[in-house]
């Protein structure tokens, strides 16, 4: 029989064999009605602990991700580089000591106000007119005030904002991207609320305690990590 990996809903994951594979095509077809197919074949995937969310190496080399924070709309730039990256290691080359040493360096670099404040915006798109919203939401506030500074938004629009230093809630620390500077900039939001989360939704599948982000470590690969407490 065929090794099962994983499943869902609509989709079966199964240790690839072929022969084995067009046999269950054709029996299920055959004795239940039903027209299943191959949609894609994996050289290495990587699971998280949410369902639907993975990535995978196809048999092409290319990279494919579905669900995790790199493909969606309400995650700032760096935080889907960092994740994209930290995946493109993993799958690769298989290194998870590479993978922290790189996220390291791109909080250090982070911190240091080295990353450029376009790459630190989230965009979300008005689903309808701003003064139709009840909830205060930081891209509803950030819309509210390019209203007041005479720009004009509709429905299908997409609002770019920037979480800035100082007391509140996230949506009182929201401005229009264009009008930070980098000074301005909640850089620790970042670091804990965006880059981090991200990175430790591939890493903690892996084992990698967040604490091992700000350690010291030695030379491990993949294997090196897996199965820790």
């Amino acid at each position: 029989g065929l090794q099962i990996i994983y499943g869902d809903t609509d989709s079966i994951f199964v240790r690839y064999e072929p022969e084995k594979v067009e046999e269950l095509l054709s029996i299920v077809g055959r004795e239940m009605g039903m027209e299943i197919k191959v949609d894609k074949v994996y050289s290495r995937i990587l699971f998280t602990e949410a369902k639907k969310k993975y990535a995978g190496l196809l048999s092409d080399g290319t990279l494919d991700i579905v669900g995790l924070e790199v493909v969606r709309g309400d995650w700032s730039n760096v935080a889907k580089t960092v994740q994209e990256r930290i995946l493109e290691i993993i799958l690769r080359e298989g290194s998870v000591d590479k993978a922290v040493g790189y996220l390291r360096h791109l909080i250090r670099e982070l911190r240091a106000g080295k990353i450029p404040v376009s790459e630190l915006a989230v965009w979300k798109t008005l689903t309808k007119p701003v003064e139709s919203y009840q909830v205060k939401s930081p891209h509803v506030e950030v819309a509210r005030m390019m209203l007041e500074d005479g720009w004009r938004l509709k429905p299908g629009d997409k609002v770019g904002f920037v979480i800035v230093k100082g007391p509140g809630r996230l949506y009182q620390k929201a401005r229009p991207i264009m009008n930070v500077t980098p000074d301005k900039v909640d850089l620790e939001y970042y670091v804990g609320s965006q880059v981090l989360p991200a990175a430790m939704r591939i890493l903690g599948v892996l084992g990698v305690d967040e604490s091992v982000v700000s350690a010291t470590s030695g030379s491990a690969g993949l294997s090196g990590y897996m199965g820790k407490d």
